[in-house]
């Protein structure tokens, strides 16, 4: 059995972009404190739970387009920001950045910043 707490910031990160690319909601909000904050355009979603509803969404949203993952970089000790954008499907060419802060081994806050207009 794989102790989460002990995942670096890194590594957390890198499997909630696997978990991403699953499309499925659970696996999406696995990676989340309980009391993990998400703050994605207009909106902010407290708690582990309320980020996996929120979470839930996503598929439909996405339709037949893709989440692609380009460049990570380190903010900090404890801070990973990754550029992305969508390909096909309804948010074709919605592009952005996340800003995930990460404290044992979960994500604690996560910030996404839209280049443009949302999915």
């Amino acid at each position: 059995m794989t102790d989460l707490a002990a995942r670096g910031p890194r590594q957390v990160v890198e499997d909630h972009l696997a978990a991403v690319l699953t499309g499925d909601p659970a696996a999406m909000a696995a990676d989340y404190a309980p009391d993990a904050v998400l703050v994605r355009h207009d909106a902010s979603y407290e708690g582990a739970v309320v980020i996996g509803e929120y979470f839930t969404s996503v598929p439909a949203r996405l339709g037949s387009g893709r989440v692609q993952f380009g460049e990570r970089r380190d903010e900090g000790e404890d801070r990973i920001s990754v550029r992305w954008h969508i390909a096909g499907g309804p948010g074709d060419g919605t592009a952005g950045r996340d800003t995930f802060t990460v404290t044992g081994g979960f994500i604690v806050h996560q910030t996404v910043a839209l280049d443009d207009a949302d999915f």
